[in-house]
Parts: C-alpha cells; structure tokens; sequence
C-alpha cells in the first residue's frame, strides 16, 4: 500500500498567499500481493557423507529461481505501463506511450545509436523527467562497441571501449540485460510467435505499441523473422513510482516428511507485489532489427 499527494497549486491574488494543499482525489493504493514458493531436496546420503555442498548448491538455486520469477514478475509491470497510452485523471492530463524511434532510411536506424538516445533524453525532458538509466540487450551493447568516431568523440569511445560497451553516455549509465533483444525472454515479438513473454495481438499491436517489421520467434527461442526490439528508459531519480511492496520476506523451513523417502530438504515462501504508479519515468526505444 503506498501513500501519494498530489500537489495543487493556487496563484497569489491581492491580499493571498500561494498555498500548497492536498487535493483528496486520491489518498491510498493498494498494491495486490502474491506468494512465490520454493523448495529443494536431496539425497540423506549427502548428509551423512558430509557433503555440504550438496545444500549449499540447493539453496543457490532456490535463490536464483525466487530472483528469476521477481524479475519476469517485474518486467510484465514495466511492459504494460511504458506501452499504454494514459488518458488522464482528474488535474493530470492525458499522455500517449512514450515510444521512441528513429525513422527508416535516416542516420541511425537499424541499431542502437547516439541519434536513439538522444531522442530519449529529449523526450524525457520534454515532460520534466531525465534519462538517467538505460536497459539494453547483449547486440546492443555490441552496436555501442562499434561506434566509431563520427559516432562520438575519442574520449567518450575510449571510456566505452574500457567499459566494454557499457559504462555511461551523456550520464545515462548503460545496463546489459540478457533477456532483452531478438532472442530474449521480455522481448514485445509479433504475432504468432512462439517464444516470450509477451506477444503481440493479432493486428501486431500491444496496447499503444504498433509493431511495423514484428520480430517472429520460434519455441525454442531462435528468430524466425528479424525485427523489432526495444531497449528501456528509466528516471531513477523518482524513487516513488516503481514500487515493490514485501508483505513477508522469504523464510525457509525444514522438511521432516522427507525423512520417509531417506531425503532432506527444506521449502518456503514470499509475498510480494509489484506497481508502476507513474508511468512517466519510463519510456521505450525500438530499434529495427530488419533494417
């Protein structure tokens, strides 16, 4: 549950004082929470034999899995929120997705390009917001690698260059994500694609997002058809607005009905939930892949 004001302010006249005061439109947000389970079990044998890294693996794993499923969980709130058009409520206006790309046949399409992240920088501007985080796939920290200088000046390509392809441009610090990409899990792919998470509608469009050249994947991940892709703005600036309420922390406990079948293990569980309650620091890029 997350408390938020909203800020209204009146203009001085004769004899005022501008005031700032709490419009009640709005004053408390529930946030659905959900529980993630995890488990592992092994081998008595193990124990007995003192292998401790037996466990040590077991609970790695665990860990991993909970981080993995906290991950997708928090993509399939960051892919909704920053490709839906916002309406408007009240005093707030309304906002089309912010969706970013640079036109076919110009200077930098078809890759991740200066000409891309300057349009995002721009654009977060323009609605009072900065830049200041960007996600992007493994082949797009590749086209960074390959900026040359008419790209940029030798300092920043050497900085690059140091960082392998990461680091920061024009302070927008620079996050390689696996998942992100052709071939990556929280790609937006086309229609008829049989491979993550999230998949556009039959007339190639989720929410706000018109897909032009869909990027088609098969079940096992491969490309079918070469396309569309998108790297991810964040204004972290604003600590408010991506929220990731914990109802319970995770707590593991010991499995003694394992002793019946000669094993050992443990099992627990989280609550959680996950929020976007603006959308406005976030925005999307899309760059061409078929170009």
């Amino acid at each position: 549950m997350e408390d938020f004001e909203i800020p209204v302010w009146v203009l001085p006249g004769l004899g005022y004082v501008a005031q700032n005061f709490i419009e009640g439109i709005g004053e408390e947000v529930y946030i659905p929470t959900f529980t993630i389970d995890a488990s592992a079990d092994w081998k008595i044998s193990y124990a007995r034999d003192s292998r401790i890294d037996i466990a040590q693996r077991a609970a790695a794993r665990a860990a991993k899995d909970l981080a993995n499923y906290e991950e997708e969980c928090g993509w399939r709130v960051i892919m909704p929120a920053v490709t839906s058009s916002f309406t408007g409520k009240g005093l707030l206006g309304s906002r089309p997705a912010p969706i970013y790309e640079i036109a076919p046949a110009t200077t930098g399409a078809g890759y991740l390009s200066k000409e891309l992240i300057n349009k995002m920088i721009v654009g977060f501007k323009r609605i009072g917001r900065t830049l200041t985080d960007l996600y992007v796939s493994p082949e797009d920290a590749a086209d960074i690698r390959e900026w040359t200088d008419t790209d940029i000046d030798p300092v920043t390509r050497r900085e690059i260059f140091q960082a392998s392809g990461m680091g920061s441009v024009w302070n927008v610090k620079l996050h390689e994500i696996q998942h992100l990409g052709a071939t990556g899990l929280y790609n937006i792919n086309g229609n008829g694609s049989s491979y993550g998470k999230f998949i556009a509608d039959g007339g190639n469009d989720y929410n706000a997002y018109s897909i032009d050249n869909p990027n088609t994947t098969n079940a096992d991940g491969t490309v079918d058809n070469l396309g569309e892709t998108q790297i991810l703005g964040f204004d972290m600036t604003d600590t408010s607005s991506l929220v990731m309420p914990i109802r319970k922390e995770y707590e593991a406990h010991d499995d003694p009905t394992l002793l019946r079948v000669q094993k050992q293990g443990f099992f627990g569980w989280a609550e959680l939930g996950f929020g976007c309650l603006d959308s406005r620091i976030l925005g999307m890029g899309v760059i061409d892949r078929s170009l």
